[in-house]
């Protein structure tokens, strides 16, 4: 082993990659993946923390991991929630249906009014979507539609389902 270099390990530098290709990665995802287990990949980030190679963002439920290099700090919020799928459903529906109000989009799918709700509060806070009303309704909207758009373009392989795939194939023709 090389002294000092904390990517000597091959365990290590197997955890990385996986931040590297999955940013914004959970634990127990890693746990899943890459067959390890929590204690040994605790101790692998923590050691990646003390080397400024990677950092944590918590989203108050759980911990995602991105690589210090690849991921500005202002898009891990944003980053951590489109890992999320239904949120990224709601972010796809809202790009290709801009002002879109709560009736309009609970109708595309088959949540409830509670967990729409819940999960367009997130969106807020996260800094992607704005609210505003007309005529008794809340109408939503993307704030940055081409910032986010590209953020499910760039990372997409880390995130990628069909929504996302058809999403992709229409904003990209636009």
């Amino acid at each position: 082993m090389v002294e000092g270099d904390p990517l000597a390990l091959s365990r290590r530098r197997k955890i990385f990659e996986h931040i590297s290709e999955h940013p914004g990665t959970y634990l127990r995802e890693m746990e899943r993946v890459l067959e390890l287990s929590v204690g040994d990949l605790q101790y692998h980030l923590q050691q990646l923390e003390k080397s400024e190679l990677i950092s944590p963002h918590d989203d108050g439920k759980r911990k995602g991991y991105f690589v210090n290099q690849d991921v500005q700090f202002i898009d891990r919020a944003m980053l951590s929630v489109l890992k999320l799928k239904t949120p990224r459903r709601i972010v796809t529906f809202l790009l290709l249906n801009p002002n879109s109000t709560f009736k309009e989009i609970l109708a595309e799918f088959t949540f409830t009014k509670g967990a729409l709700s819940f999960h367009l509060k997130r969106l807020t806070k996260a800094g992607m979507l704005q609210k505003s009303r007309q005529e008794n309704q809340n109408i939503y909207c993307i704030i940055d539609e081409e910032r986010v758009s590209q953020m499910l373009i760039t990372y997409s392989s880390g995130i990628m389902d069909e929504a996302l795939d058809g999403f992709i194939d229409v904003w990209t023709k636009i």
